[in-house]
């Protein structure tokens, strides 16, 4: 129970590291014409307190979804939505969560995608050769997007990320070689996801 206390604690704190990208208004009386896209980022360990990691996530997702075509929601206001979703809906393991419920989540919030993006950090490995020490390693990122209109993954895997950290004199960093595994991972991310531009248009059905 305290494993699993743990994990959500450390969902709600990461997401509260994010900086805020948007400051999301439903009140506007113009249609809206750029998809709005949620993002929750959570995970174990050092994810909580890797500021170098959590702002590379944010460049990266920035990278990818400019606020010229997409608007952007990872604001304080979004802690406190998921923090009483995940209460409501009975989740203490945010990696488990299921599709469905991240449809759920975005629906009630007029989302059009919901991204989960949570971090599993891997054993550690120092090593040396014969020019410095080094550790090594491996982040999983579990990614998960959905299309909230559908309730469908338009996107879904778990994308290993390596990193390394050097040093000549002294030790070599593991905060460094996990913001480096979690950037291989983004980088991927980005690469891999696809989501386009225009509003997406809600079926009468899900209406």
């Amino acid at each position: 129970m305290k494993t699993v206390l743990s994990i959500l604690i450390c969902f709600i704190i990461s997401l509260s590291a994010l900086p805020v990208q948007a400051e999301f208004s439903f009140s506007s009386t113009e249609p809206e014409s750029k998809p709005t896209i949620a993002v929750l980022v959570g995970g174990q360990g050092a994810i909580r307190s890797n500021e170098k990691a959590m702002k590379i996530i944010q460049e990266k997702l920035e990278e990818k979804f400019p606020k010229a075509k997409f608007n952007l929601v990872t604001d304080s206001k979004l802690v406190q939505d998921a923090l009483i979703f995940a209460e409501d809906e009975e989740v203490t393991d945010i990696s488990q969560i299921k599709k469905g419920q991240l449809a759920k989540f975005g629906k009630e919030r007029n989302f059009d995608y919901v991204i989960s993006l949570i971090l599993g950090m891997g054993h550690g490995r120092s090593g040396m050769n014969f020019w410095a020490l080094n550790y090594d390693i491996d982040v999983d990122l579990q990614a998960k997007v959905v299309d909230v209109a559908t309730a469908q993954y338009i996107y879904r895997q778990n994308i290993m990320g390596h990193g390394k950290s050097s040093a000549g004199i002294g030790m070599p960093s593991s905060v460094n070689a996990f913001a480096k595994a979690t950037q291989a991972c983004m980088e991927t991310f980005c690469k891999e996801v696809n989501i386009s531009p225009i509003k997406p248009v809600v079926p009468e059905t899900a209406q």
